[in-house]
């Protein structure tokens, strides 16, 4: 008995002491999982488009693509979530052109035909970068920018350092720390991990905020949306709850519509 509890006991050590040594990477590939594309993949979506690259650093070569429109309205920038590339990426956010609004759209390091890899750090500069160099190279005076999932944090930062004339977050979490000890385990201990505390970002904000987010949403909680809204909760926030709406779906209801429709009209 006691050489079973002593076999019991290292055996849990043995995990405790994996996780402590793998549990940032095994964190990135959580929040991360980027699909490549080779360097000669050519695109093609239902609109037209412009693809262009933008190197932020040496080594991250960021894969950006513009669908513009004819008399604009403004421009939204969107980020876009966790897993796959340009091909679905691409495609969803240039629906958002039917509202009368130029769309960019770029693959975080590692996903698509952009080069390096994925982490916090990395997305967050680049997101700042990026903004700064689309706005010079087509400046514009009314940029929207536009988080859906993991991008809702990033999108959140990017505001705090740019502020744009409005901010759209689909999906939000309050803070990646804690959506993933939500679901997998707390990590408090380690001084590596992956914050993203999207709350904070909006502390300061003075600009329009529209959350949006599904009742039956099985990634990211409604609670976490929720918790959001109410810590930057003002007269030019809003958060409109779509029933039934799950992770993947909010742009086939009409209170999705409606709403982006409004925010943007504005």
């Amino acid at each position: 008995m006691i050489r079973k509890i002593t076999i019991v006991s290292a055996g849990f050590i043995l995990v405790l002491f994996f996780l402590f040594l793998f549990s940032h990477k095994i964190i990135e590939s959580i929040v991360f999982r980027p699909s490549e594309l080779d360097s000669s993949f050519v695109f093609c979506f239902s609109r037209p488009f412009e693809e262009f690259f933008i190197e932020t650093e040496p080594g991250a070569n960021i894969n950006i693509i513009k669908f513009p429109v004819k008399n604009p309205k403004g421009s939204i920038l969107y980020l876009h979530g966790n897993k796959d590339n340009l091909i679905r990426w691409g495609e969803v956010a240039s629906q958002l052109s039917i509202y009368g609004y130029n769309i960019y759209v770029f693959d975080y390091r590692g996903y698509g035909k952009s080069s390096g890899s994925p982490s916090e750090v990395g997305v967050l500069h680049d997101s700042e970068v990026i903004f700064n160099k689309i706005n010079q190279k087509f400046p514009d005076e009314h940029w929207i920018f536009y988080g859906r999932s993991l991008g809702t944090g990033i999108a959140a930062y990017l505001s705090s350092k740019c502020k744009p004339k409005g901010l759209i977050l689909e999906s939000p979490y309050y803070s990646m720390e804690e959506l993933i000890t939500h679901y997998y385990f707390p990590y408090p201990w380690y001084d590596q991990k992956i914050a993203i505390p999207t709350y904070s970002y909006l502390k300061e904000s003075s600009f329009p905020v529209l959350i949006l987010h599904g009742t039956d949403d099985q990634i990211v909680p409604i609670e976490e949306g929720q918790k959001l809204f109410h810590s930057i909760q003002r007269t030019r926030s809003s958060m409109v709850t779509i029933e039934h709406g799950t992770h993947d779906d909010l742009s086939e209801h009409d209170e999705y519509r409606k709403a982006i429709q409004n925010f943007l009209y504005k």
